[in-house]
């Protein structure tokens, strides 16, 4: 201990200790017990037993006690007979015992004041005159040895330290868990070891002898690092020891830390850790052993950190969160390296704002932590921020400009405001004139008196405040009396030198009335004049006291004026009050009135004077009032009016009629109502005559209603329209003037007969004369048809049409089935007559979306077929039909022609016929704007004659353009007229033999093939094998067709030259004639226009549809198919049929 911490008596006190502890122990080898039973004083230090204790004789100095250093497998392992003779326990419970760096506070690493007594304890000293007793002498020689301590490494990522206090064990390795703290402990690079262990090292007893000597426990050189003497360095530091690694940097050794967690223990931004490439200073060793004596548990630690890292040294000028605005944020950086000494930059590093000096700098931005070094060793990055202090001036409040003492004074920061405002402490005296009111502040040192806020004006200099004050102007008093000689005043009130009073009291003043007076309030006169002249004290300036007295004038007396509804009336109608010879201005007529009798009612005339006969009407208004007077109401008899009202079953009829008293009144005719008797007119329960009239009175009379019969019969119908049941229902009874609807609406609907619904037929409604109303009686005769047929299966029920009025449509498939599966008979059931009324309807067509898809299921040892009957959608129905499609035996030959569900087998020609575009491959048919192009819809002979006036050529089409036609029907504006015509004018189309081109009839396959042949003036006419077209007037242009192979016939051996063709077979037979015929639809572009009812590619007719409705540029295969390229535009069809 040094001489100037009290050397002397701290000897005085360890020598009273080492006494009582020798005392202690002669106690306790005499009672044999334990030395911690009588430890109680924590400033005593234990004594070992008697057997324990070394003799003088042993003592040795301590350098020939030092043990040597054991090889390395049991380095750190002293080994003393005893234990606790060695003062050292090898391995402390790390739960009990501090861990980790150097602190046992929070983390386990702290030596700051939270040390273990056993540190400060004064019962060792570290001055040797402390060396008094043999027990001293045994303690000295354990305590130089070598001892085993426990190494740590400071992270590269933790704060510089300053001194030896601890870092905190999270920034330490190795370390331990700490679930409470969020951590997890590293080894750090040696299995098994943590913040309990340390990396397992030792003190040389040269080290513990220096340990000895200090005041703290602790030998700390941060820059230079202790004494290399002091140190027997762990053989195995783990992660940074360089023969752990291997050559490709990853790390050779068992760890519990993986490389991402050993990385952000040790990485830094611009550094990645290699133990060759930094240098541990050990910078402080600390005593950390806790208890005493003997039973002392060793606990040295050494603590180091990495020298050589790159680090940076960041100063903040940090204005804006010390309030300052307006100036530049940027940093300063310094580029240090860890281990070196660095010097602190000084107060100059930023320029100080204006009213601020520099402060210090801080560790953070908020300024609560000063780093109040110099100069320090740099560990890691280093982050400061200044500090600016405001400078305070002063601000000085004075009562006047020459003042010596001032009110007040406050210290204030630079751009602060003051607080205090001493206005309650500034006066001014006052002079005869005025009294003087503080105002406010002025600047000092100026001639300017406008007023400031001190409080509201920062400040930036001394500064100094000079009360300013206003003129208080002085008063006088003024006083109003009722007269002269009156004692009291009526009211008084203070007044400002030349200001006006605001009082008058003039509701105050009276003057007693007399006999022929009363006194009216005139005005005020100035008080000790003769002068009356009225003045007003509003508009007098007061310059001294002043009184002003009541002047009256006198008012003639006044008389009541009454008015009453009779004489014999108590109470009044009204009174009025009239002066002296003046006359009344009420007038109470609108209040008198007299109770009307049963004959009269009264009107008022006037008024008359009460008490006297003379009736003569008098107006009061024009009669000067000398007296009180009363008038009394006259009035004049009104003969009365009473109401006649008439009321039928309740309800008012018309209004009210009206009629003087006693006026004789005539009943009115009795009332009429369509299919009611009336009952005549009534007074009460009397029968109405004619009267005189004295009171309002109420006739009335009431409907009877008149009844007829009706009887409904109910005819029923079968499905041959032949009636087969009739109800004949009973006879009724209902209103007269009924809607003869509304007697039948309840069986005016379906019927149910030995369980077969009959629907109700309104159109066919009987009723006698066709009446509407039930005027007479009736019979009303309803008709009901069979409805048992109609849906998907015969045994379904009814569709709400008769079954007489149906065409029974009939699909059979055979040797085979339909596409969609099954070979069920599909029936369908097609109205030719209206539901409702039985009317023969106009269209009566084949519904194109009950047309049954077939040809792509045929059974075993059959291809596809074909239809008896082609069922084409829209075709006119006009009786039932049967339509049957059977499947053909694969070894028959023929087929196809658009007949039928299967892809026909097309040989294409070698040459497109002339006249025809067979090169440029336009749509030529357009699709609807539902997205649909109907592929199983009828088409019509203009419509074909349209598509191949189209196909043409250019050059032919223009050569034979015209729109002159001999057919009756195709008219100059139609819109098919250009193409019928044209091809007409070349021999393509014909008319028939009445002149008609039938332009809307539906074209057959005859037809088609005729058109189709005409083109080819060089066919093959060689006639085919159909059975029916030997005597068909287009058997010729059928041959041509067939040996072009644009057309086939049906496996039967029949062509069926009158069916009619489909959209679908006639865009087939079109495509084959020109050649357009792609192979697949892999032939087909993406981009195509796609319709929503040809999307099924297995459709034997998806192919051709596709490549009718859109233009395209195409290639030709080997096959002689096409493969389309690209898209093109599709021509204005429209523009070539004008």
């Amino acid at each position: 201990m040094h001489a100037d911490q009290g050397g002397i008596p701290m000897l005085k006190k360890n020598m009273r200790k080492r006494l009582l502890a020798g005392a202690l122990a002669t106690i306790m080898a005499l009672t044999m017990c334990p030395t911690w039973a009588l430890a109680g004083d924590e400033g005593i230090t234990t004594l070992p037993s008697p057997e324990d204790q070394m003799p003088v004789v042993d003592s040795t100095p301590a350098e020939d006690t030092i043990q040597k250093t054991p090889d390395a497998e049991t380095q750190g392992q002293t080994e003393p007979q005893d234990t606790a003779q060695a003062g050292q326990i090898e391995n402390p419970d790390p739960a009990q015992a501090p861990s980790g760096g150097t602190d046992i506070e929070e983390t386990g690493n702290n030596s700051s004041s939270n040390e273990n007594d056993s540190q400060n304890n004064d019962a060792v000293s570290n001055s040797p005159t402390d060396t008094i007793s043999v027990q001293e002498v045994q303690i000295d020689r354990a305590r130089y040895q070598t001892k085993a301590a426990k190494y740590f490494v400071l992270l590269p990522k933790c704060g510089t330290p300053k001194n030896n206090a601890d870092q905190g064990q999270k920034n330490y390795l190795p370390s331990s868990d700490d679930r409470v703290a969020g951590i997890t402990g590293s080894d750090g690079g040696v299995k098994g070891l943590n913040a309990g262990t340390g990396y397992k090292g030792f003190v040389t007893a040269e080290g513990m002898a220096a340990l000895a000597q200090t005041s703290d426990k602790s030998i700390t050189d941060i820059e230079h690092g202790v004494d290399e003497a002091y140190l027997e360095k762990p053989k195995d530091l783990g992660f940074f020891t360089p023969g752990n690694w291997n050559d490709d940097g990853t790390y050779a050794k068992y760890t519990n830390t993986d490389e991402t967690t050993r990385k952000s223990l040790l990485d830094t931004t611009n550094f990645t850790f290699h133990p060759n490439r930094v240098t541990i200073v050990w910078y402080t060793i600390k005593d950390q052993s806790w208890g005493y004596g003997w039973g002392r548990v060793e606990d040295i630690h050494v603590d180091g950190y990495l020298k050589g890292i790159p680090v940076n040294v960041t100063y903040y000028p940090n204005y804006t969160t010390n309030g300052i605005s307006g100036k530049n944020e940027d940093p300063i950086v310094d580029n240090e390296t860890s281990g070196n000494t660095y010097t602190i930059r000084g107060s100059n590093t930023f320029e100080a704002p204006e009213g601020y000096s520099f402060g210090g700098w801080y560790t953070e931005a908020a300024c609560t932590n000063e780093f109040s070094d110099t100069t320090t060793v740099l560990m890691s990055d280093l982050y400061l921020y200044a500090k600016w202090i405001p400078n305070p001036y002063t601000v000085t409040w004075k009562n006047s400009d020459d003042a010596v003492d001032p009110l007040d004074t406050q210290a204030v920061n630079y751009n602060g405001y003051p607080t205090k405002d001493p206005k309650d402490q500034a006066s001014k005296a006052s002079d005869a004139q005025y009294d003087y009111r503080f105002k406010g502040w002025k600047l000092a040192g100026t001639a300017d008196t406008a007023l400031v806020n001190p409080r509201e004006r920062a400040v930036t200099a001394d500064v100094t405040y000079i009360a300013v004050f206003e003129p208080v102007t002085r008063q006088y008093t003024v006083t109003w009396k009722n007269s002269d000689d009156a004692v009291d005043p009526l009211d008084t009130q203070a007044v400002n030198y030349n200001g006006y009073p605001t009082k008058d009291p003039k509701d105050q003043a009276s003057k007693a009335s007399d006999a022929q007076y009363t006194y009216e309030f005139a005005g005020w006169k100035l008080v000790g004049t003769e002068d009356t002249a009225l003045v007003n004290p509003k508009e007098q300036a007061v310059t001294a006291d002043v009184t002003y007295i009541a002047v009256f004038k006198p008012i003639a007396r006044q008389y009541t004026v009454t008015w009453k509804n009779a004489d014999n009336a108590v109470n009044a109608l009204d009174t009025q009050t009239v002066a002296y010879n003046n006359k009344p201005t009420k007038d109470p007529k609108d209040q008198a009135s007299k109770a009307s009798d049963a004959q009269y009612t009264y009107e008022f005339a006037g008024w008359k004077l009460a008490g006297t006969a003379d009736t003569a009407l008098v107006d009061p208004t024009t009669i000067a009032v000398v007296k009180d007077v009363t008038y009394i109401a006259v009035f004049k008899p009104i003969t009365r009016q009473y109401t006649v009202t008439y009321y039928v079953d309740g309800e008012k009829q018309g209004d009210e009629e009206t009629y003087n008293y006693g006026t004789l009144v005539k009943i009115r005719g009795n009332a009429v109502k369509e299919g009611h008797t009336f009952s005549g007119w009534k007074i009460g329960s009397e029968a109405a005559k004619d009267f005189e009239i004295k009171s309002n009175v109420i006739i009335q009379g009431f409907f009877t209603q008149n009844t007829q019969h009706y009887t409904i019969n109910k005819h029923f119908y079968n499905e041959k329209d032949v009636e087969v049941k009739v109800e004949n229902g009973k006879t009724k009874t209902g209103n007269e003037y009924a809607l003869v609807a509304e007697l039948y609406k309840n069986d005016a609907v379906n019927q149910t007969v030995d369980g077969k619904t009959y629907v109700y037929v309104p159109g066919l409604t009987k009723v006698t004369d066709n009446l509407e109303k039930l005027t007479k009686d009736v019979t009303i005769d309803l008709y009901y048809y069979l409805d048992v047929k109609g849906g998907e299966k015969p045994d379904e029920t009814g569709n709400g049409t008769p079954d007489a009025w149906e065409y029974r449509l009939a699909f059979k498939v055979v040797n085979g089935e339909w596409n969609n599966g099954g070979n069920a008979d599909i029936v369908v059931y097609v109205p030719f007559k209206d539901y409702k009324n039985g009317d023969e309807l106009k269209y009566v067509v084949v519904p194109i979306t009950r047309i049954p898809a077939v040809g792509d299921k045929p059974n075993s040892g059959y291809r596809a077929g074909s239809w008896d009957t082609t069922p084409v959608g829209n075709a006119k129905v006009e009786k039932d039909t049967v339509f049957t499609y059977t499947y053909a035996k694969k070894s028959s030959s023929g087929g196809g022609g658009g007949g039928g569900g299967r892809k026909p087998t097309v040989t294409i020609p070698d040459n497109v016929p002339t006249g025809l575009n067979g090169d440029d491959h336009y749509a030529y048919i357009v699709g609807y704007p539902d997205s649909t192009v109907r592929p199983q819809n009828g088409i019509t002979r203009a419509e074909v004659a349209t598509i191949f006036f189209r196909l043409l050529t250019d050059e032919t089409r223009n050569a034979n353009s015209t729109k002159t036609n001999s057919y009756s029907d195709v008219a100059a504006g139609a819109w098919y007229n250009h193409a019928v015509s044209t091809l007409s004018a070349m021999g393509i189309v014909k008319g028939d033999s009445h002149g008609k081109f039938n332009p809307n009839a539906p074209i057959t396959r005859a037809e088609f093939a005729a058109i189709a042949a005409r083109f080819d003036d060089k066919a093959n006419t060689t006639a085919v094998d159909f059975s029916d077209i030997a005597s068909h007037w287009a058997k010729n242009e059928i041959s041509a067709a067939s040996n072009n192979g644009w057309i086939n016939g049906y496996t039967d051996g029949t062509f069926r030259p009158n069916n009619k063709i489909t959209r679908a077979e006639a865009m087939t037979l079109v495509n084959r004639v020109l050649k357009r015929l792609p192979e697949t639809a892999k032939d087909l572009h993406n981009n195509m226009i796609k319709w929503s009812d040809n999307s099924d590619t297995s459709a034997w007719y998806y192919l051709a549809v596709q490549e009718a409705t859109n233009s395209h540029y195409y290639d030709i295969k080997g096959n002689k198919h096409e493969k389309w390229s690209k898209l093109r535009e599709t021509r204005d069809w429209t523009e070539l049929e004008k």
